[in-house]
């Protein structure tokens, strides 16, 4: 009896951990969210086996659960390349025996993923059978929805060593492989979703679209988020905070052009930023970016090194940016770099904004003659910081248009990372310089309303850094919680379209298209 090509399924399922998400695992784990997610793969594969990686402590709240003989465990397992050619190892013998194609495979995914969705799981399962492909997986939907499909076929391509993940090899070999690319509308990549534990943003996403008590439908699931918009827009991750207030440069992009510079001089006292970083410490459920920049030039603060050491000690850091013209007291700045230890340095991030390469247009541009002592100083930091810790910056203008080549061709040379910044108008605030138009021709919901925290010199919460004059809150007097709540509504008139309700100039701004973090 001949035996039907389209017979047969994965071998098993695949779940691989990277070091973040096992610890992240290992301090949050919800024995009912894993379940969740094996019961929804056994409804469409029956008695499928999970191979799954972890260290010594997951494994032991694995075997003390109910999960203990729905798992098979791997630990000690770093690489993911090796982890997959080692459970390359196991998968059976063809059943069809073809020379020219291979059909075993197995199930992968990046994470417990308890949302997944049965239906498109195996509506992508039928479509890797009937195009007999190497390598399926879906490009537009939220990752955690669906797994990705990979053959033996595939795997034995692979390298036996990988710089990259494997999708990353994969997309850069694409051509060299038989591939099925799933589609499914709505597409939602501009929502950036992660439906995989691993973070407390997905936590809070997965579990408040659980607590609905019912299975979402795909395409119901933008609509029931603009219903309960706090799922999305769970918590900051970008706090955007001016510690000192003035600058001794005058540059023409610059949004002190316009603003009022009556408290020019001022900064943040030593024990506001105390008890900030004690009170986002006590808060904070979820990892932040701080940049230290808004209306002034940080180097300026007369305790900036005390200032940026304690804002080292606050445990969700994700980054702290300086952004600095790097024209003055950069002797402590230099101090202060090589004071810090290897994982400190990890963590900070020196932006440098120098647009031009020109004395001339330099001094056109920022009102000075700096441009020599903030190069040599550039070289300086180049030394004592990390690669990945040492941006330049170029605002993107009429002004340096053909500048840019030469610019990066500088800089590369140096190993010195780039950052070619756009130039924001602030809502037509400043004169018109940009090179190119990034006005959206539909307005989605702004990203910095989901994300972004705009704190200045005293502690007022502006409703976005392009209108610092409609406060929301002050984060030195009241709770972050407090704060994020009140930002909430405007969030939802963006959500839903209506920006004209909204106490800033978005219908005016290009900024849509920046993210921070």
């Amino acid at each position: 009896m001949m035996m039907n090509r389209k017979d047969y399924n994965p071998s098993f399922a695949v779940v691989y951990l990277d070091s973040q998400s096992i610890q992240f695992l290992n301090q949050n784990f919800k024995v009912e969210l894993w379940e969740e997610f094996v019961n929804r793969l056994t409804k469409v594969f029956p008695g499928i086996q999970i191979h799954i990686n972890s260290n010594t402590l997951l494994s032991e709240k694995i075997h003390s659960s109910s999960l203990k003989d729905k798992l098979k465990l791997h630990d000690d397992v770093s690489k993911e390349h090796e982890f997959l050619l080692k459970l390359g190892q196991l998968l059976p013998e063809s059943q069809f025996k073809d020379p020219d194609w291979d059909e075993v495979c197995f199930l992968y995914f990046t994470g417990i993923s308890p949302l997944l969705d049965s239906h498109l799981t195996e509506k992508a399962w039928m479509r890797h059978k009937n195009f007999f492909s190497q390598y399926s997986y879906s490009e537009n939907l939220p990752q955690g929805l669906t797994p990705t499909i990979i053959t033996r076929e595939f795997l034995t391509s692979l390298p036996d060593t990988l710089a990259t993940d494997v999708h990353s090899f994969f997309l850069k070999n694409i051509n060299q492989y038989d591939v099925d690319i799933f589609f499914q509308a709505p597409d939602l990549r501009q929502l950036r979703l992660d439906f995989r534990l691993a973070s407390f943003r997905s936590l809070t996403l997965i579990q408040g679209l659980l607590s609905l008590g019912e299975v979402l439908p795909y395409e119901n699931l933008l609509p029931k988020l603009k219903e309960k918009p706090e799922l999305f827009r769970s918590a900051p991750s970008y706090l955007e905070w001016e510690i000192y207030k003035g600058c001794e440069l005058k540059c023409t992009f610059c949004p002190r052009e316009f603003i009022d510079t009556t408290n020019d001089g001022s900064f943040v006292s030593l024990e506001d930023v105390k008890n900030t970083i004690s009170k986002l410490n006590s808060e904070l459920s979820s990892p932040l970016t701080i940049s230290l920049s808004g209306n002034g030039e940080p180097l300026l603060h007369p305790e900036f090194n005390s200032v940026i050491t304690e804002i080292l000690k606050l445990e969700l850091l994700t980054e702290l940016i300086i952004e600095t013209a790097l024209y003055t007291n950069t002797e402590s700045l230099l101090s202060l770099v090589a004071s810090l230890n290897p994982s400190e340095k990890e963590k900070l991030c020196v932006i440098v904004n120098v647009t031009t390469l020109k004395p001339e247009v330099y001094k056109s541009l920022y009102g000075k003659s700096e441009l020599e002592n903030v190069l040599k100083t550039i070289d300086l930091l180049a030394e004592i910081l990390p690669s990945k810790s040492l941006h330049v910056q170029m605002i993107k203008m009429k002004e340096v248009e053909d500048e840019i080549d030469p610019y990066f061709t500088f800089f590369e040379k140096k190993g010195i990372n780039i950052i070619l910044q756009k130039y924001n108008t602030f809502a037509t605030q400043l004169p018109e310089r940009r090179v190119s138009d990034l006005t959206p021709i539909h307005r989605d919901y702004c990203w910095h309303l989901v994300r972004d925290l705009s704190v200045s010199v005293n502690g007022n919460v502006s409703i976005c850094k392009q209108n610092q004059t409609e406060i929301i809150g002050n984060l030195y007097s009241e709770s972050l919680r407090d704060i994020w709540r009140k930002g909430l509504d405007f969030f939802k008139y963006s959500f839903s379209g209506e920006h004209g309700k909204i106490p800033a100039p978005c219908l005016n701004c290009d900024e849509w298209y920046t993210f921070n973090a």
